[in-house]
């Protein structure tokens, strides 16, 4: 709940550190357990809806800020995707989150901007579903004198995550504006505490499935579909990895190496390049020095690509959100990073609906040099398809793409993830891997194939589907790939990264 005026309203919590500028407090259970979002559960999707209030792209842009702060903030640990705007909207128990102007009936008082209502698993006690209110009855959100929505959605992100009241004045969290005041729009060392206590870093992990091994088990008799956990990408203490793709660094015609977006405590983004360290073996070594990436926003994918098309994937598809823009940048590694071969802007939502990128022959020309990106939507995906260079797009205008939607999913289901491998054999890398989890917190992997041609239109083909065996921690948009790991010529081990549950 976030109050406006001088008027101070309190909840629910327990008082962690009230000395000196540390005064967080953290929500809790009625049997005394803290609330906070399970374990698998971490990358929490959100719509946004009205019950007749106009809700402006510049708003969602403001909500999309707000979640990107506290996503940079965990270092990794949370992620949020946007799913869309509806036409309308309620703070009801329905299974999915969702951010509301509310212009109608407002119990709460007209000095309460924002009120906050978490929905907590009947057999967990974890979080199943979190709606925030916004007061559009007495504030229009958008003019001058009103809330500022910025500071105002830190805070409710704030209790969306399990966090209480501050009892320091300095932090978002604390629970009253005050005319006059400057607002509040970055987290404060007191809000880092809360969010550090809740959702503690763990260790990462570099999970790999062999495809074929695990579809048709009679093929492969005696291989192992599982390979065991490795190490995460040793990239130091400080940094963490914010994107992974699959790249030919060496450029000997196989797809074995990752390509890693690494971002610091300053800010600083690197792509980094790593190869196993031995033949068919699943821990990797660094490749050649850390580049950074000077421009602002964050990596939200990555993906190894023939831009030259000369048959090797060695060229690096960059995306970057910066705000409510995106642009996609292909770099050749062998020069100097800063100067990229190609900048596209995309076509993007005000916030951010990512989920996943890779890179593929989508025309059958022998050369890897497409783009698909997966985006969420109120109740479905969509695939979009962007060519690069030479496509005849005129420069400087945003890519809508070729869109590929998506059939539905099982009922309480979200898509985490896309990869575009050769699961089945075939030599070439046309299926399409999305990773599922499921209302159980099952991961599930469904496997399609591109059909069509740019000449008509595209389409995919359902092929299989199968539970994960062994599942990984939790899984964030952008943290899986494909990799040719034992260098036999088929691209076909599904890799994931992600914290060690």
């Amino acid at each position: 709940m976030k109050t406006i005026l001088s008027i101070v309203i309190g909840v629910g919590g327990l008082l962690l550190n009230a000395g000196g500028l540390k005064a967080f407090t953290v929500n809790m259970a009625d049997e005394g357990t803290f609330i906070s979002w399970p374990p698998e559960r971490t990358a929490v999707f959100f719509r946004v809806g009205s019950d007749g209030a106009a809700v402006e792209p510049a708003m969602i842009g403001d909500l999309g800020r707000a979640f990107a702060e506290w996503a940079e903030k965990s270092r990794g640990e949370i992620s949020f995707i946007y799913e869309g705007l509806l036409e309308e909207g309620a703070a009801v128990r329905d299974g999915h989150n969702t951010l509301v102007w509310v212009t109608g009936i407002w119990p709460h008082g007209p000095e309460t901007a924002a009120v906050t209502t978490i929905w907590q698993s009947e057999e967990t006690g974890r979080i199943a579903e979190v709606d925030i209110e916004f007061n559009a009855r007495d504030y229009s959100w958008n003019l001058p004198d009103s809330p500022d929505l910025l500071e105002t959605a830190l805070h409710e992100i704030g209790h969306l995550l399990g966090i209480g009241h501050s009892f320091n004045p300095g932090a978002v969290m604390y629970d009253t504006s005050y005319p006059g005041v400057p607002p509040r729009r970055t987290l404060s060392r007191d809000d880092l505490e809360a969010l550090s206590f809740l959702y503690p870093g763990r260790d990462e992990k570099i999970f790999a499935y062999d495809l074929p091994v695990l579809l048709y088990p009679r093929h492969f008799p005696g291989e192992a579909p599982v390979f065991p956990p490795g190490p995460g990408l040793d990239h130091g203490s400080d940094h963490w990895v914010t994107a992974l793709g699959s790249i030919d660094l060496s450029r000997d015609g196989y797809l074995s190496d990752l390509l890693a977006a690494v971002r610091d405590d300053q800010g600083r983004i690197f792509l980094q390049g790593w190869t196993a360290d031995e033949y068919g073996e699943n821990n990797f070594r660094e490749l050649g020095p850390s580049r950074e990436i000077t421009r602002p926003g964050e990596v939200a994918a990555l993906a190894g690509i023939d831009y030259n098309r000369d048959g090797t994937a060695g060229e690096a598809a960059v995306l970057i959100r910066d705000g409510a823009r995106e642009d996609l940048l292909f770099f050749n590694l062998d020069s100097f990073l800063d100067v990229p071969e190609e900048v596209r802007p995309l076509a993007a939502p005000p916030a951010d609906n990512l989920i996943g990128m890779a890179a593929l022959d989508s025309d059958g020309s022998g050369f890897r040099d497409s783009l698909l990106i997966l985006r969420a939507y109120p109740g479905q995906y969509s695939l979009f398809l962007h060519r690069t260079a030479g496509s005849g797009e005129p420069a400087g205008v945003p890519d809508p793409g070729i869109e590929i939607p998506l059939p539905g999913l099982q009922q309480g289901a979200r898509i985490l993830a896309l990869a575009a491998l050769d699961a089945e054999g075939w030599g070439r890398a046309d299926n399409l891997v999305f990773l599922e989890l499921d209302s159980s917190a099952d991961y599930w992997i469904h496997l399609f194939t591109l059909v069509g041609s740019e000449a008509g239109s595209y389409d995919v083909s359902y092929r299989n589907s199968l539970r994960l065996p062994s599942p990984p921690g939790p899984v964030h948009p952008g943290l899986v790939t494909g990799l040719d790991l034992n260098r036999d010529g088929f691209y076909n081990q599904l890799i994931i990264h992600a914290p060690r549950k």
